[in-house]
Parts: structure tokens; C-alpha cells; sequence
């Protein structure tokens, strides 16, 4: 009897164990959607077991491989989640059709299925007359429709839809959306809003929506009132020198003299002048109109980006001095995907014909510096220091070093509003050059519980992290501003000054700062507790030692970790140093 009961314990408990293994998420894919359509981002998730690098191709029905979606990307144990638009790196669409999608993880290989149907309905291009108008004003946009489908502008303040500007069928092509500026029949309150555009096919379908700012405002605008300003807060100079000069080709990056930056932000700009403030003119190596490759230095942002001018020519043609805006490196170079000139970001000096040239005169409320070294964004007034506010500027990689933010001399030039970028939405942007735009932290719209989801890119304010643009923080910061505020107070056609991290000896971190490791068989140090790729049940990370001790024998052993970047050894940042010439 003895005997029995015991079996049939044995027996329940392996029963429990089959179960939890059962449940137990095994390696490979965990969710494929089972149609996509191009042009509609939907979400790929799989499964590995370890620490590991994997890649995602795409192959078409005889096997080929058509697209590679990821390739040797470093990923943590656990579920990994995708997106995927059906659509290649140009933004064309595969074409429909029975595909596979392989994923290669270390000596594993795993496959699932994949449909593509008809592309989704996309709105690929929106303008509008204007940005900003006068309460109760004429205004208009084009919207040109892949296809034709019910196209539906909605006029929203925030969340709150405020007025539907049009609501039916749109044809392939130019589709014109007009609005008298009132609501109700009376004028529209002066506001911040967007224009919200959804374009569905005849099943309902649709895509990604596109968003445009508008700014309605009253006749005269008032001149912003701004937030009691604090104290002016002199941080020391990097040098003896405390007098900086009245421009900024020749201002010393790092010296925090307020009141002598304040005369560099008031100063007139020069810039090229004749095109659209996207497009870029091609800097030449010798003064001729020929724009072949071997006679272009670098590339230069139309209207908004300062250029220094070094010599006039009497042949009708300037040398000037300037920070490359090209997508570089060059096609020349090795690294795959380059399709600029010359390196991003790096000082060049070249040809621009003279009659192109033109002086702006900048607004005076207010003026921007952002310093790539401190990873903030300091808002000047005449009185000295307004506020502080954290920032994230591009993080270049091996793979993509044009993802560096730019250096500069520039105008906030326009306002886009919200953007997507990848499957995150980027809120109240402003155009400060080309690409780079000044915008809040992204965040993941989760559609099921509506709510913004921000913890992936917050934790990363006060770092490099962005593809380029400048995100800034959404939290009000002690003198109740952040970058809403920024989008609500500070004018278009005032100045930005980006200053390098370049070219400024790299600083020893306190000594006190506390870094963190897992006693349990870690290899990383890292600056976060809790750091994301820490499995849940070694956190929060229970070894810890001073930045003063890195370099005891004890910990030696330990690499910085390459998820929340901790800071690196003195030796490291004494070489670098040497390197940059300190």
C-alpha cells in the first residue's frame, strides 16, 4: 500500500514538471501576424535560449533570399520583438506572395511562413500652405494617396479631436483638404495642434496615420511670457580665458561665459541661401559649378545652417568654412551604406558661389546651446541662464557613424509636429537642419490599454542614443519646463548653437560614483542597478565598488557593460585624450 502511494506521488510530481516544461517558451518563433501588408509596421517576436547574435532574412517561395531584416544582432535570452513593414530599405513594397522567414541563432535555425498581400494605403507625402496662421484665416493642404480610399483630417489639441476638416473619398494622387479656420462658426482658439490624416482602403484597412503641425494664432502675437527666470548659473571654462568672441567659428566650445554666448546668439547667421530647408548644397574642392564627386568636400543645408566665409573670390565665388551635413562616409568608403560626402559632422572648408550667400538676423527671446559633451540643452535669454534640460544626441556606431548629430551654427527652421521613427512616435518636432530635428523623447503607443510608453528611450536621456536628432526630456524639470514648453515658447528663426564633444579633452567621472556587478559569476561592470540586460532574478545587482576602485585588483577582471555604457578606465580616457591632441 506503501509502495502504491508513493508511485502515484512520483507520478504527480513528474506530471507538474511535464506541465511547467510545456509551458516553458521554447526557442523560435513566438508570433508571426498571418497576412502583412507593405506599408503597415506589424510585429515579428521569437524565442532564444541564451545570450546570442541572430539573423532574420526574408525568402520568397523558390527560397531565395529577398531581404535581411536583422543581421548579427546581439540579443538577450528571452522573447525579442520586431517590426516589419513589407517593404525593402528603398520603401518598396515585396511583392504579394508566399514568403519564409528564417531565423539563424548560433548552430539553430528556425522557419515560419509568411503572406504578403496588397500593400496598405499610404499617404506618402503631406504639405501644407502654411505652419501658422491667423485665427479664422484660409489654409490648405496637399495630401498625395497611393491609392484611392476614404481619407479622413482631423484637427486635434492634444488627444482631443477638435474639428474633422474632411472625412470621405480621396483619389491616387493630390488630394486638396481646405479649412476657413473656424470651428463652430467662430475662430479657432490660438493653439498648438496637429492635423491627424488616416487614408483606408475600401476594407477598412489602413496604414501608419501621418501628422502635421499647425499653429493657429491672434492678430498681433504676443511675445511669450516666460517662467519667472532663475538665476544665471556660471559653470567654470575649461580654460583661463573667460571672454568669449562674438561669433561662433571662433567662440571656445566648453566655456560656460552666459552673457558672451547670449551676444554670439543675437548675432547674425550667414547661410545659402535658394532651395528647400531639407536639401543640401555640394561644397566644392575648387570654385566651379562642376558637381561630379571628386569636387565636392561635403554638403551644406539650405537656410538654416551657418557657414563662416574665410575668402571672397572676384570670380564670383566664396571659401567657406562649415560642419559637413552629409550622410557620410562617401560611397567610396567601406563601410556599407554610406551615401554622403566626406565624414558626417567633420569640419570642411570649400567653395560656394557668393550671390548664393545671405545674412539672417535671428529672434532675441530666446536662444538654444547643445552641448553633445554635458548631453544637455541650455535655453539662454538676455539675463543669462533660462534653464537646463537633459538631452539624447545621435549615437554613431561602426555601422552607422553618420548617425553623429551635427556640429554647428543653425535656425530652428520649421515645425513638423509628431513623427514616427521606426515603431516610436516623436512629439512636438522641430527642424533644427535637414534630418535633425529637435523633438521629446519617443515613446511606443500601446494601442490596446492607449497608453505612451516611454521607459525604453527615458532611461537614456543624458546619453547618445539617438539615429541624429536631439530628444529632450517630456518631465518638467525644476523650473516647471520641458521640451512642451519649448514647442509652445520658442519662436521659429531662433538660433541653435551645437557644440562638439569632439573637440574637448574627455573628464574623469567623480570618484564616488557607485558601479555594480553581479557577484555571482558577472564579467560587466555596470552604472545601473538594474540594469536591462541583467536577468530578473540577479537584480538589483547586489556587488558594488567606487569608480576609484575600478582599477584595484579585484576588479581588473571586469569589462564595462555594453547595454547601459558605465564609465571607462582613466588609462582609456587618457589615451583618448592623446589621441584628440590633450
Amino acid at each position: 500500500m506503501r509502495l502504491h502511494i508513493r508511485s502515484v506521488l512520483l507520478l504527480a510530481v513528474l506530471f507538474v514538471l511535464f506541465l511547467s516544461c510545456a509551458q516553458a517558451q521554447e526557442p523560435g518563433f513566438t508570433y508571426v501576424p498571418d497576412v502583412l501588408h507593405p506599408g503597415k509596421a506589424e510585429r515579428i517576436s521569437f524565442c532564444v535560449a541564451n545570450d546570442t547574435a541572430v539573423t532574420l532574412e526574408l525568402h520568397d517561395a523558390d527560397g531565395n533570399t529577398v531581404h535581411t531584416l536583422r543581421k548579427n544582432m546581439s540579443v538577450s535570452a528571452g522573447v525579442i520583438n520586431l517590426s516589419f513593414n513589407g517593404c525593402d530599405l528603398k520603401g518598396t513594397a515585396f511583392p504579394e506572395g508566399e514568403y519564409q522567414l528564417y531565423l539563424y541563432s548560433e548552430n539553430s535555425m528556425f522557419i515560419a511562413g509568411l503572406t504578403i498581400s496588397r500593400a496598405a494605403p499610404q499617404i506618402s507625402h503631406v504639405s501644407a500652405s502654411s505652419q501658422e496662421i491667423i485665427a479664422g484665416s484660409a489654409w490648405d493642404m496637399t495630401v498625395v494617396c497611393s491609392m484611392p480610399g476614404r481619407l479622413t483630417a482631423e484637427l486635434k489639441n492634444g488627444s482631443e479631436t477638435v474639428l474633422v476638416l474632411y472625412s470621405g473619398e480621396a483619389k491616387q494622387g493630390e488630394n486638396q483638404i481646405y479649412w476657413d479656420g473656424t470651428v463652430n462658426g467662430a475662430s479657432a482658439s490660438p493653439a498648438s495642434y496637429g492635423v491627424y490624416l488616416t487614408l483606408c482602403d475600401d476594407t477598412g484597412f489602413a496604414a501608419n496615420p501621418r501628422t502635421i503641425a499647425l499653429n493657429v494664432t491672434l492678430p498681433p502675437t504676443p511675445t511669450p511670457v516666460p517662467t519667472p527666470t532663475p538665476k544665471p548659473v556660471i559653470r567654470p571654462a575649461l580654460s583661463e580665458t573667460t571672454t568669449i568672441p562674438g561669433d561662433y567659428w571662433t567662440m571656445e566650445m566648453g566655456n560656460y561665459d552666459w552673457k558672451a554666448i547670449w551676444e554670439v546668439m543675437i548675432a547674425d547667421i550667414t547661410v545659402i541661401s535658394g532651395r528647400d530647408q531639407r536639401e543640401t548644397y555640394k561644397l566644392r574642392k575648387e570654385p566651379n559649378d562642376s558637381a561630379k564627386r571628386d569636387n565636392v568636400v561635403g554638403e551644406v543645408v539650405f537656410e538654416s545652417q551657418g557657414v563662416r566665409i574665410l575668402d571672397t573670390l572676384d570670380n564670383g565665388w566664396s571659401y567657406v568654412e562649415t560642419y559637413n551635413a552629409s550622410y557620410g562616409p562617401d560611397n567610396n568608403s567601406s563601410i556599407r551604406g554610406g551615401r554622403g560626402y566626406g565624414e558626417t559632422d567633420e569640419l570642411i572648408r570649400g567653395y560656394v558661389k557668393t550671390d548664393l550667400l545671405k545674412t539672417v538676423t535671428p529672434r532675441t527671446e530666446y536662444g538654444l546651446l547643445i552641448d553633445k559633451y554635458t548631453q544637455e540643452l541650455y535655453i539662454l535669454t538676455e539675463d543669462g541662464l533660462f534653464t537646463t534640460l537633459l538631452i539624447s544626441t545621435g549615437f554613431p556606431t561602426k555601422d552607422q557613424p553618420w548617425n553623429e548629430t551635427v556640429t554647428g551654427e543653425y535656425f530652428l527652421c520649421s515645425k513638423v509636429g509628431d513623427f514616427y521613427s521606426g515603431n516610436m512616435i516623436c512629439g512636438y518636432g522641430m527642424r533644427i537642419v535637414g534630418g535633425c530635428l529637435l523633438h521629446e523623447v519617443p515613446y511606443i503607443h500601446n494601442e490596446k490599454y492607449d497608453i505612451k510608453d516611454y521607459s525604453y528611450t527615458e532611461k537614456y536621456l543624458g546619453e547618445k542614443a539617438s539615429h541624429g536628432c536631439v530628444r529632450v526630456q517630456r518631465k518638467k524639470n525644476s523650473d516647471n519646463i520641458n521640451m512642451l514648453w519649448i514647442w509652445n515658447n520658442i519662436p521659429l528663426k531662433t538660433k541653435v548653437l551645437i557644440w562638439d564633444d569632439s573637440s574637448r579633452p574627455m573628464e574623469y567621472p567623480d570618484d564616488n560614483m557607485m558601479l555594480y556587478f553581479n557577484p555571482t559569476g558577472g564579467k560587466y561592470y555596470h552604472d545601473d542597478q538594474r540594469c536591462s540586460s541583467i536577468k530578473d532574478r540577479y537584480l538589483p545587482l547586489k556587488g558594488e565598488f567606487t569608480y576609484a576602485e575600478l582599477d584595484s585588483a579585484d576588479n581588473k577582471r571586469f569589462t564595462p557593460c555594453p547595454y547601459c555604457d558605465p564609465p571607462i578606465r582613466k588609462a582609456e580616457i587618457d589615451e583618448i585624450n592623446r589621441s584628440k591632441g590633450f
